[in-house]
């Protein structure tokens, strides 16, 4: 029933408004909400550069404005963007690429569901992604190229990490990237990648919603990547770098 009303919103374009008011008296929502806002900003300050790779319909957006950071969010998804466009198209300090993020520029198809947080640009990627489409994709490095270098860089592109840092060459002082306990090995990979580019200089792990750390102190990155088996399903990696 849930998807069904989502659908109906969608074609109506009442989506977007819906979606604000529903996450205004959710008790969920505002604490999600308020984990964000907690958790970005022991790593954000006013007029920091960030970029939300994967911004969805611009959750973690929401809780980097909050703190009074600049942001680039990338989205793909074409049904995210109205949600995206009416929260933040009229707000300066928020840039909204309608892109995805990959190791080289050129085009890729997307698989996505509605506005759901699955949209992969992996074939594999173990969700029921219906719908696809053709789209560009840009590098981290070109993303530096034409907005600056960012205090934090949040990805979470539903499998794709690996891509993603492979097309960034320099280091970025705080990286936020999503795990899945199946695939840890591709944590290790960006891992590996991030210390090819740069001195890393601890990391840790937050639980799914970021409102609480996993590891009891900030690790250094071989003693990370050992403890990684550790962790729950679902987990954000948090990086600090030296740059």
């Amino acid at each position: 029933m849930k998807e069904i009303i989502k659908q109906f919103l969608h074609r109506t374009k009442l989506y977007p408004l819906a979606r604000h008011y529903y996450r205004r008296v959710n008790r969920a929502s505002r604490a999600e909400r308020r984990f964000a806002r907690a958790f970005y900003g022991q790593f954000v300050a006013a007029g920091d550069l960030c970029f939300d790779i994967g911004a969805n319909v611009g959750q973690t957006t929401e809780a980097l404005t909050a703190l009074r950071a600049r942001v680039i969010a990338v989205e793909p998804n074409p049904l995210c963007t109205p949600a995206l466009q009416w929260q933040f198209g009229r707000n300066r300090d928020v840039t909204i690429v309608e892109k995805a993020i990959g190791a080289a520029a050129g085009t890729a198809t997307l698989h996505f569901e509605g506005t759901a947080s699955t949209a992969s640009l992996r074939e594999d990627w173990p969700f029921e992604n219906k719908s696809a489409r053709t789209v560009e994709v840009i590098t981290l490095d070109a993303l530096i190229e034409q907005y600056g270098q960012p205090k934090l860089c949040k990805v979470d592109v539903e499998g794709f990490e690996v891509e993603v840092f492979r097309g960034l060459s320099r280091p970025i002082p705080v990286v936020y990237f999503e795990m899945h306990r199946n695939e840890l090995e591709r944590a290790r990979q960006v891992i590996a990648h991030l210390g090819s580019i740069g001195t890393i200089e601890s990391a840790n792990v937050t639980s799914g919603l970021n409102e609480a750390w996993l590891f009891e102190r900030w690790l250094p990155p071989g003693e990370f990547v050992a403890r990684l088996d550790s962790i729950p399903e679902l987990a954000n990696a948090v990086v600090r770098m030296n740059a």
